[in-house]
């Protein structure tokens, strides 16, 4: 019979109490990811630009990719633009097909960029959302005759790029802490290189 020390114990609760809290921040992710998706269909201006053209789902895939690995950040971004597509009138697969190629543009840029890095964080969420916008405009071009390049198309995608790649070091940082990781152990860039 084999008898346990106290050390074993608390070891084995540490590595189950970190398993939990990643877990719990994955469905947490998941959760917020489907509500900022109904707020952002809800709270829609089609007109112009909203605080809700920060895309905050590609910044949780860069999070989740960075964190867990392409496995839950692909699952997630497929799910995420599965949802939209169920709550959209729009093609059936686009958001899908739109968030895989955000997930590819976060995969290829991590080839080039360091995703650990503040720099590298805005270059590859950016670089991924303005591959959204190129494929959006593609594939509604092939399938759509009266798509016209707007001003006010143009103007919300620079502003959801730049806005959303100078926020996303921010969030991880938050996301770093939600989680219980401190900044220097996590990888993510301190104060000043901000």
């Amino acid at each position: 019979m084999r008898f346990l020390s106290c050390s074993s114990i608390k070891g084995e609760k540490i590595v189950t109490s970190q398993k939990s809290r990643e877990l719990s921040f994955c469905l947490a992710a998941w959760l917020f990811g489907g509500l900022f998706t109904l707020l952002k269909g809800i709270w829609a201006d089609p007109w112009g630009v909203s605080f809700f053209d920060l895309d905050l789902l590609t910044i949780l895939t860069a999070y989740l990719f960075l964190s867990f690995g392409r496995i839950q950040a692909g699952a997630f971004a497929l799910g995420q633009g599965l949802l939209i597509d169920i709550f959209s009138s729009g093609l059936h697969g686009l958001f899908a097909f739109l968030y895989l190629s955000v997930f590819w543009g976060i995969y290829l840029g991590s080839l080039f960029f360091n995703l650990q890095t503040a720099k590298g964080q805005i270059m590859i969420v950016s670089l991924a959302i303005f591959l959204k916008s190129i494929v959006l405009l593609t594939v509604l071009s092939l399938f759509s005759n009266s798509i016209v390049f707007s001003k006010s198309f143009l103007s919300a995608s620079a502003i959801s790029i730049i806005g959303t790649g100078l926020i996303t070091p921010i969030l991880f940082i938050f996301f770093n802490r939600l989680r219980g990781i401190p900044g220097r152990e996590a990888g993510t860039p301190a104060s000043e290189e901000l």
